[in-house]
């Protein structure tokens, strides 16, 4: 009953209505149509921000040593301009104070990220900064784009991911049944921008494309993390075990001060923080300084690493630093062994500048020149190589 006087309500009050439009005035004719909604503009479509430029430092003093372009997390969904210009004071700041230009950038949404990524990175080779390395410090999605970006362009010497979903496969397989409602929010987002077969996520999956990474990655991960658990930065890890892991101590989940990333950090997880970011992006200068003077040599292959060109043509090209190096003894001595422990991906250069360092390094460099040596890369540890004489 009341659904039949409601239906005949309706009708009555929307033919009413008719009559009155028709014969009211022009202005009591708009009020009816306000009234009804009728002739109002649709609503306006949802307007996609413009990807902003750049933000652009260089160091206080001097010039760039190396150039550090930095990539603000954001579940791929990009356009945030506040925290494009946060990374400039954290990381950023540390950074310029070690002679490193720092350049953080905003990127389109979805997959098209990673070519926002890379125009920077194009951009920034092409302005040729300085002779120092080229890296990317990214964080959460961010860091996902920058290994992304490192697979695909090998003139990128390092990445430095904070909280990075290194397997989204995985993540995408667990997160539904995920009893944290922001977890199963994330896997449906990385289903809907990357698709949810193999096929699909294996070109955006760090873990898939590690092979093809040449550069030195760390990795850092707050032990609290819930979003992106800790076992990912594990998990790439165990496929390339020349990354570096840093583990960070959590914090107080009630204080706003200890927030990071995904989750916590007290002070002295803070402190390793820095400290780790600022140690990397030292020796990352020292490893391409070595490989610079290497490269003057004139010898072939000794920025390659150890993986690209195996270990005889590591010895090769040891062999050809050391014939050309005016500072090794006479006579090897005693030398029977040394062990090179290289930062991150292990090369000749490093091996190289390593072994100059100490008179047994020198002795086993004159053994390599004169054939009397082998190499050896220890098993489950590939940035340890191990020089012995022959026998």
């Amino acid at each position: 009953m009341f659904a039949h006087i409601s239906r005949a309500f309706i009708a009555a009050l929307v033919i009413g209505m008719s009559i009155l439009s028709l014969s009211a005035p022009a202005a009591d004719a708009s009020f009816i149509s306000d009234l009804l909604g009728l002739g109002q503009p649709p609503p306006a479509a949802p307007v996609t921000p413009p990807v902003a430029a750049p933000l652009a430092a260089d160091p206080p003093t001097g010039g760039a040593a190396g150039t550090m372009i930095m990539v603000f997390g954001s579940a791929w969904a990009g356009h945030y301009a506040p925290r494009q210009e946060q990374l400039m004071d954290r990381p950023g700041d540390l950074l310029r104070r070690r002679g490193w230009r720092v350049v953080s950038v905003d990127y389109e949404e979805g997959t098209a990220g990673l070519q926002s990524v890379l125009s920077v990175v194009g951009d920034e080779l092409a302005r040729k900064t300085g002779p120092g390395p080229l890296c990317i410090y990214g964080e959460s999605s961010g860091a996902e784009l920058a290994l992304v970006a490192a697979a695909q362009q090998r003139s990128i010497d390092c990445v430095v991911g904070v909280a990075t979903p290194t397997d989204l496969a995985y993540y995408e397989s667990q997160g539904p049944s995920a009893p944290e409602a922001k977890v199963r929010d994330l896997a449906t987002r990385i289903s809907s921008i990357f698709g949810t077969t193999p096929e699909a996520l294996a070109p955006w999956s760090p873990v898939v494309l590690a092979p093809a990474i040449h550069a030195d990655v760390m990795l850092i991960h707050e032990s609290d993390d819930t979003l992106i658990d800790p076992g990912y930065a594990t998990r790439f890890q165990a496929l390339r075990p020349t990354t570096k892991v840093v583990m960070l101590e959590p914090g107080d989940p009630t204080d706003p001060a200890a927030a990071f990333a995904h989750g916590t950090v007290s002070d002295s997880g803070r402190a390793r923080y820095f400290s780790a970011v600022g140690s990397f992006a030292d020796r990352e200068l020292a490893a391409h300084d070595a490989e610079r003077s290497a490269q003057r040599t004139g010898c072939p292959q000794v920025a390659r690493t150890i993986d690209e060109i195996g270990r005889a043509d590591m010895l090769s090209a040891l062999r050809c630093l050391a014939l050309k190096d005016g500072s090794l003894p006479d006579r090897s001595g005693a030398w029977r062994r040394s062990v090179v422990r290289a930062p991150g991906e292990v090369n000749p250069a490093r091996v190289w500048t390593a072994l100059r360092r100490s008179a047994g390094g020198r002795g086993a460099l004159l053994a390599i020149a004169r054939r009397r040596a082998r190499i050896a890369v220890r098993p489950g540890d590939p940035t340890r190589v191990t020089l012995s004489a022959r026998r």
